[in-house]
């Protein structure tokens, strides 16, 4: 029996090309639409990141240099790769003064949105070889809630989506085409402008080097390696060079990522491994069941992700040849996202349209007639297929009732807007304040703020006392800066500034209660 090719040639299922034309143009005018329609006036600073990178930007487009404006002594930035703020600081520029310009910036990732939507598109036709599934991929991407809660928010999610989706369909047809030394090269570069806008950009290198390996095109692999570091070294090089200027509670929110994760390593040696895995893997599990699923029971959600793990191993049967690339650096990145001590939904939503490209991947296979060997369980491929679209069409469809793009912004403002008004009224330009939420206070107070609570690996593994996070972050922040006043928004470091003040010479008192938080005086330090 004859074997079957992947992508088979065009087939009934093609549009044709003024439609498919038609059809990209719909789909990128419903992804901006939609991405503008979900804009919200909530303040920066939901995820701590968002806040960071208007600050930073503010500090590249005002001449300050790269550097932290919301701490004491305006230290240098080495956590957050420069990419992103460097875009916003373009924007600044011409854009109405902060918080104005906000409005910029979240159209600009609205933008980001439906052109990634429009790309997502082409890849799809370039790796499934049909107009009509890629114009399914497209339509997913358009409407994708779990993008959409980043692309409400300033963060670098939306511009690293578009620039790997970008990366990944170079990369593939480079992998896919004769050797070309200049081909390496570009796709090199643009490897290295990823990780200068997210670090987890790094995956695609290797993605890319192993098939060239396979092919025993090391020469080609040699420059696609030495561009991309030489790229991405100087943002390197500048990290380690100022890794140790900041102190300890301040290292994780404001070091570098991978001096976080070997610190914790250290700490808890492999095990700090298995701990993480014990959490991830089930969080992760526990996401996808959520939104894939059609009904809440326990054994809906167990059917659900056993139905995702087979239309998976579809997925890399059926683009095993012709997206190799792809392949390779969902599997990094995923690795790295489970192996990460921190909650994976983020960096799966950041990814979303490519996890929905492989679903469509195994649907394009079932409709085609699956590889040989795999004809048998097609009615069972199938029902899983039905099952997953059935559920995710009713998560659709809650989240656009619900307006659920939008509810990690509103939470947070509830817990930010009092904490900038108390601010306001309660402290002077001079005074340097500790918060949960110190980027918003510095941006809409201009009051020096530093955090309240150290973050570390511990953080995430383990269940962490009142004494235990007093002790490793507020109090040696106390001791560390002139703050003035504190204020508290989650129950942890509420917990962590009540217990100072039991102290026999307690270093705080308790100010004021509002909603989501309290305000306490320094009295000693």
């Amino acid at each position: 029996m004859r074997e079957r090719t992947w992508p088979p040639d065009t087939v009934a299922l093609a549009l044709p090309s003024a439609r498919w034309r038609i059809a990209v143009l719909l789909i990128g005018a419903l992804a901006l639409a939609t991405g503008l329609a979900v804009q919200d006036v909530q303040p920066v600073g939901v995820f701590h990141d968002d806040a960071m990178y208007v600050i930073l930007a503010k500090s590249l487009a005002t001449g300050e240099g790269y550097r932290y404006l919301n701490l004491p002594g305006t230290p240098v930035a080495t956590h957050f790769p420069p990419g992103y703020p460097a875009l916003l600081a373009m924007i600044w520029r011409f854009a109405p003064p902060f918080p104005a310009n906000l409005a910029a910036f979240k159209a600009m990732n609205a933008v980001f949105f439906g052109a990634t939507a429009v790309l997502m598109c082409m890849f799809a036709r370039d790796r499934l070889g049909s107009d009509a599934w890629a114009v399914v991929v497209g339509a997913l991407s358009a409407v994708s809630v779990p993008l959409l809660v980043l692309v409400t928010m300033v963060l670098s999610e939306p511009l690293f989506l578009l620039l790997l989706v970008i990366g990944l369909r170079a990369a593939e047809r480079f992998v896919a085409s004769p050797p070309s030394y200049r081909s390496a090269a570009m796709v090199g570069a643009w490897i290295g402008v990823l990780v200068l806008v997210r670090t987890h950009g790094c995956v695609l290198l290797p993605a890319v080097a192993l098939p060239l390996a396979v092919k025993r095109r090391y020469s080609e692999a040699g420059v696609l390696a030495a561009v991309a570091v030489s790229v991405a070294l100087p943002w390197q090089l500048w990290s380690s060079a100022y890794a140790g200027q900041l102190p300890a509670p301040l290292q994780g929110n404001y070091g570098s990522y991978l001096g976080w994760w070997i610190r914790g390593f250290h700490v808890s040696g492999p095990a700090m491994i298995r701990a993480t895995l014990q959490r991830t893997v089930p969080e992760t599990g526990a996401m996808l069941a959520a939104l894939f699923s059609p009904a809440r029971a326990d054994a809906a959600h167990v059917a659900t992700l056993v139905a995702l793990a087979t239309l998976l191993v579809l997925a890399v049967v059926s683009l095993r040849r012709c997206a190799p690339v792809t392949l390779l650096f969902l599997a990094g990145y995923v690795g790295i996202a489970l192996v990460w001590p921190f909650p994976p939904t983020r960096f799966f939503w950041g990814i979303w349209p490519l996890l929905l490209f492989l679903l469509v991947a195994s649907a394009a296979s079932a409709a085609r007639g699956l590889p040989e060997g795999y004809s048998r369980p097609r009615i069972a491929i199938l029902a899983c297929l039905v099952w997953v679209a059935v559920g995710h069409a009713g998560y659709e469809q809650r989240a656009v009732r619900g307006a659920w793009w939008g509810s990690i912004s509103r939470a947070a403002g509830r817990r930010i807007d009092p904490a900038v008004a108390w601010t306001l009224r309660h402290t002077s330009p001079a005074d340097v304040v500790a918060a949960d939420d110190e980027g918003s206070i510095y941006l809409y107070t201009g009051r020096l703020a530093v955090p309240v609570a150290s973050f570390t690996v511990e953080h995430y593994l383990d269940d962490r006392s009142a004494a235990q996070e007093a002790g490793e972050g507020l109090e040696p922040l106390l001791l560390a800066y002139p703050i003035r006043a504190v204020l508290v928004g989650s129950s942890k470091t509420l917990d962590a500034a009540e217990f100072l003040t039991t102290r026999p010479v307690p270093p705080l008192a308790l100010r004021d209660r509002f909603p989501e938080g309290a305000a306490f005086t320094v009295l000693t330090r």
